[in-house]
């Protein structure tokens, strides 16, 4: 019974090494990585229509943390008024249609293409220097809040939005548990979807791997690589990440999750070093279709 327990001591200790051990790498090494997702960020803004709203300017990269700055796409005298109007509407749109916020999103979408932890990740919105308008997003003991700076209070203009924010990752994404504890509820959720993709791989060579490293008592990421014919029917390596979040209400459990994916015809290992391309911009309806089949049998097994 002494000897288990030091197995568990000593196997949990290495977690905590290993997590610490990813958080410490300087992050400055991989400068030009960050800078090339840019375009790949601002071709989701595109494939989403939010490009007539927003676009990424640019990167700023310390130790252990990657800033995106994210710019109005349009210019004038109103610009900065303009952009507070958009970003509310946004914001309300997002939580009403996808039980997300829209600062939430822009989060998630930087951290999973600039492939690092959400708290090691950044987005800062902003017109011009001085900012009048300023929103900096990231991530704080598992929240994601968002400090806005709105030195205008006048007329905010009426400006076009689409509708496509309703479209993005569409499906649900949030279950109520009732009589439920959030801790063992995300505990058996890791461990249902480690189990899910344990035997998974490539047809030959590979098995895939899993990475657990980021795990609290109410939220934890699952990164999976070296994986074929999942998502994407074109036999390419796949690489999906999934952020699961419990929030305790009273005696129920809200449960949320937001699934993405890579591919590549390589293999994404180690991390930053590949060529791989967001499923979201070429495969969207494949990957909305895996992740409604996924949570599926997530939520039937948490049911029980």
């Amino acid at each position: 019974m002494a000897k288990c327990l030091i197995r568990v001591l000593l196997l949990t200790s290495c977690l905590i090494f290993l997590h610490s051990a990813i958080l410490s790498q300087d992050l400055r090494k991989d400068r030009a990585f960050f800078g090339d997702k840019l375009a790949e960020f601002n071709h989701w803004l595109e494939k989403n229509q939010l490009d007539h709203l927003l676009f990424a300017d640019s990167i700023m990269i310390t130790a252990n943390r990657a800033t995106l700055f994210l710019r109005p796409t349009y210019n004038g005298r109103n610009t900065c008024d303009s952009l507070q109007f958009a970003w509310q509407r946004l914001e309300t749109l997002s939580k009403k249609n996808q039980k997300i916020l829209f600062h939430e999103r822009l989060l998630h979408k930087w951290a999973f293409l600039a492939e690092v932890h959400e708290d090691q990740a950044e987005v800062i919105v902003r017109c011009h220097d001085p900012a009048h308008f300023r929103a900096k997003i990231y991530n704080k003991n598992g929240q994601i809040p968002v400090e806005e700076q709105n030195i205008r209070s006048g007329t905010l203009l009426d400006l076009s939005l689409s509708n496509s924010l309703q479209e993005a990752n569409s499906g649900d994404n949030t279950f109520l548990f009732p009589g439920k504890n959030v801790n063992f509820l995300c505990t058996k959720a890791r461990r249902w979807l480690v189990s899910y993709y344990t035997n998974k791989g490539t047809p030959i060579l590979w098995r895939a791997k899993i990475d657990t490293t980021y795990t609290t008592y109410d939220e934890f990421v699952i990164e999976v690589t070296h994986l074929n014919y999942e998502v994407c029917p074109d036999g390419y390596f796949e690489y999906h990440r999934i952020y699961v979040k419990g929030l305790q209400r009273g005696e129920d459990v809200e449960l949320s999750w937001h699934f993405q994916g890579k591919y590549g015809s390589g293999i994404i290992f180690p991390p930053r070093k590949n060529d791989y391309k967001d499923m979201e911009l070429h495969y969207k309806s494949n990957l909305e279709e895996y992740q409604r089949r996924l949570f599926k049998l997530l939520l039937d097994h948490l049911r029980q």
